[in-house]
């Protein structure tokens, strides 16, 4: 190849590059992952054609529904605050605007997970009774063993006694 078809290359290559990574860019056609301290949370993300993939909302801690719930709590507070910052900031940057209408729509189509978890509540005699009842009743079921009918209609008995009083 002779020099002026090298620098005709490299010109042609540097302008298909400049073009591909301009369109390439304003479509946000990759996949951008996005950690952000929200409260004292790190929040990660991805997005991808300015839209913000739900299922990728604190997935790194899916395992653990505690913090997973935390962190889809704080993940929804923190797009409700960068679309209301993005709002109130005024420019003319197209990006700005693309942001803004991400983060809008994760704000509003985004639903945090809730979970409260603790200790279950200590069941009454009557709730004791009615597992017991309902227990005797499968035990039962599909028998035809006698001693297991008479258990079933014995605890049965109980718990209908607790539940009439």
């Amino acid at each position: 190849m002779d020099p002026v078809s090298y620098v005709f290359a490299a010109y042609l290559n540097t302008v298909q590059s400049t073009v591909s990574n301009h369109f390439s860019e304003t479509r946000n056609l990759e996949v951008t992952p996005v950690v952000v301290e929200y409260e004292g949370v790190p929040v990660s993300y991805q997005h991808q054609m300015w839209r913000v993939r739900s299922e990728s909302v604190c997935a790194n801690y899916k395992q653990k529904i505690g913090q997973f719930s935390e962190c889809t709590v704080k993940a929804s507070r923190l797009f409700n605050a960068l679309c209301s910052e993005l709002k109130q900031a005024s420019s003319s940057n197209w990006q700005q605007a693309k942001f803004q209408t991400m983060y809008c729509n994760a704000a509003i189509s985004f639903k945090p997970t809730v979970a409260n978890i603790g200790a279950a509540p200590a069941m009454s005699g009557l709730d004791e009774a009615r597992q017991a009842c309902n227990a005797a009743a499968v035990a039962a079921m599909g028998n035809s063993d006698p001693r297991l009918a008479r258990e079933r209609d014995r605890v049965c008995d109980r718990y209908r006694g607790l539940k009439e009083q």
